[in-house]
């Protein structure tokens, strides 16, 4: 990787309506050693085989930082010493009447205090940081050693890029398209198809055309003039693509060294796979790079029909994974960065336009995938990092609750067969009120391509699902405790070992629906709650469910107190505040230990209801 030293700084002083900081300004840094990057001949070479090298492609010899200008009062502000914050938070502070103490601040500090918590709200991230780190910048080589040893072909296929944006901050836009352009065989990145979902913000429209320009040709944007949605707009952007691969990826990533070969030689090896990258994580306070430390983890799904991630089953394992480079077979993908052939992306369908703004849309394409006669792979040597939202700021035109039901029903009409019944029964009782619209032309696909049953993928693809039959189930719904109006609530937390936590009821299912099974465990998809301290105010956890019972059996009495045979003692509430634990202490008859479980002992929940 190269260094880079201070160079003279150049101030552009070009207006783009960026609040506070509204003059975009260059910081030109001149590179210490030469970034070499040389396009391979075609000179036939069919067999050849070449090694991906720490090679960077580089447009010009400067990195540049989206931020104040030199005589701004905040010129001196670097980003590892802005002010984060989690909104979140903030706002169940509030609502638990917690004030935490403060340093007072001078109003200066204020001002940039407001402008990252701004940040926070409009982009779900710490923009303030991000505009103050260069959108050229070095970054960590997160491959495998042994990934460097790997040789590839020498006639690659050819790619598009295609990048979805709304509303995205200027400087993380501009940094996923720099790290593209500096990362990416020249040779092999055909474009880059910017696809505009209707923004609003100003930056976003005349400067982004200007800044782009230095692409020469390369980075194309295409305008939508209504909301559009992520599927409508990657269909769109995949019908101006000339690339033999597409390459999907969200508008707010990092590609690292090497990321397109590894995926480009799975798909040259077999057109009907579909690969992802392993997902690195760019810090949403800081913008760290930060590498994904067990690439081993793989897609999944439960039965709202919304994607989780797991490790990779000891079957998978034995039979893909011969060391730490090996690709390997996932049941689903997260959806916001694959590649595929163009072609055969195309043939399959595309997206289904009846979905909107986005939502199940990965869910559905992995179901097509493998049912169809494709393949989905996670590839270990492809890293591209990627920032997670605090919380998304996106707006859905019909709503968030409507606009995901009714995508996640077309997914179950067209795709589940009779398992759509265990979709119904774990989802809101609102959404059989919403219309999921014609699905005529997707059941023709299914059709078309003789696809087999969602019975064989769960026995062929994915054995290791969790299907709650009558067989195991005792009930299913909240667990509640009546006195706080408090339910067990996952709190979007889906690893294990983290701790269980009540929040206020909302009868929506979802993060608050769990399964009370006939070996006594509340479980919510792979994990259970667990108990291993017998000490007062023990602490209870989530923990992967091993069907073993002890510290994960709860007996649920007829006086509503869920006993804990291990230690003798009884779940309670810690408190009434919002996230407040649950742990267990000895059984007293309290109102803090009662506990009611919806759909206790009424199985006809799995009963089609339509």
């Amino acid at each position: 990787m190269p260094r880079f030293k201070l160079g003279k700084v150049v101030a552009l002083g070009v207006a783009v309506s960026l609040g506070i900081f509204c003059v975009l300004s260059l910081n030109v840094y001149q590179s210490s050693t030469e970034r070499a990057g040389s396009q391979q001949e075609d000179s036939g070479l069919k067999d050849a085989k070449v090694k991906v090298h720490d090679t960077l492609y580089a447009q010009d010899d400067v990195q540049v930082v989206i931020g104040p200008p030199r005589h701004h009062k905040f010129s001196n502000v670097s980003h590892k010493n802005i002010p984060m914050f989690n909104l979140k938070q903030e706002e169940d502070d509030k609502r638990n009447g917690v004030a935490k103490p403060t340093k007072a601040l001078t109003p200066e500090e204020r001002e940039l205090a407001e402008l990252v918590r701004k940040g926070y709200r409009d982009y779900g991230f710490n923009k303030v940081a991000s505009d103050h780190i260069p959108l050229d910048r070095d970054i960590p080589d997160s491959q495998h050693p042994k990934c460097k040893q790997r040789t590839y072909p020498a006639d690659l296929p050819t790619c598009s890029v295609i990048l979805i944006f709304h509303n995205e901050a200027f400087s993380v836009l501009l940094r996923s398209i720099h790290s593209l352009i500096r990362r990416t065989p020249p040779h092999l990145l055909k474009e880059i198809i910017l696809v505009d979902d209707f923004s609003t913000k100003d930056h976003l429209k005349e400067p982004l055309v200007k800044y782009i320009e230095k692409f020469n040709g390369k980075v194309k944007v295409k305008r939508q003039i209504r909301r559009s949605g992520l599927t409508r707009s990657r269909m769109a952007g995949a019908a101006d693509a000339v690339g033999e691969i597409v390459v999907f990826l969200d508008c707010h990533i990092e590609a690292n060294v090497g990321w397109y070969e590894p995926l480009a030689a799975r798909i040259k090896q077999n057109y009907r796979t579909a690969v992802c990258p392993t997902i690195d994580v760019i810090n949403q306070d800081n913008f760290n790079y930060e590498p994904a430390t067990d690439p081993f983890v793989m897609g999944s799904f439960n039965w709202n029909l919304i994607y989780t991630w797991r490790g990779v089953p000891k079957r998978i394992r034995e039979q893909d994974v011969k060391d730490e480079t090996s690709e390997f077979r996932s049941p689903t993908m997260a959806g916001g960065l694959f590649a595929m052939n163009r072609e055969y992306f195309n043939d399959l369908g595309t997206y289904d336009w009846e979905m909107d703004i986005w939502g199940s849309e990965n869910l559905e394409l992995s179901f097509r995938l493998w049912t169809c006669g494709g393949r989905l792979e996670f590839v270990p040597c492809s890293r591209v990092a990627h920032v997670y939202r605090r919380a998304s700021p996106i707006k859905f035109p019909n709503g968030v609750g409507k606009t995901t039901q009714r995508n996640a029903r077309r997914l179950a009409e067209v795709w589940l067969d009779d398992f759509k019944k265990l979709f119904y029964s774990v989802s809101s009782p609102d959404i059989m009120k919403v219309d999921y619209g014609d699905l005529t032309e997707r059941l023709e696909i299914r059709k078309r391509h003789k696809c087999k049953p969602f019975q064989w993928y769960l026995d062929n693809v994915y054995p290791e699902q969790f299907i709650p039959d009558e067989k195991y189930m005792l009930g299913w719904g909240e667990l509640r405790n009546p006195d706080s109006k408090m339910c067990l609530d996952m709190m979007s937390k889906k690893d294990a070992q983290t701790p269980a936590c009540l929040y206020p009821c909302h009868g929506q299912k979802g993060n608050q629906g769990f399964f009370y099974t006939k070996l006594m465990e509340v479980r919510h998809e792979d994990l259970c709650l667990d108990a291993s301290e017998s000490k007062p105010n023990a602490k209870v956890q989530w923990y992967d469910c091993h069907e073993m019972q002890g510290n994960q059996k709860w007996i649920h009495r007829g006086h509503n107190t869920l006993f804990h045979p291990v230690s003798q003692q009884c779940l309670e509430r810690s408190s009434t505040k919002y996230g407040s634990p649950l742990v267990t202490n000895k059984c007293n008859g309290a109102k803090s230990q009662e506990f009611t479980l919806g759909g206790y002992s009424t199985i006809n929940h799995f009963n089609d209801k339509e």
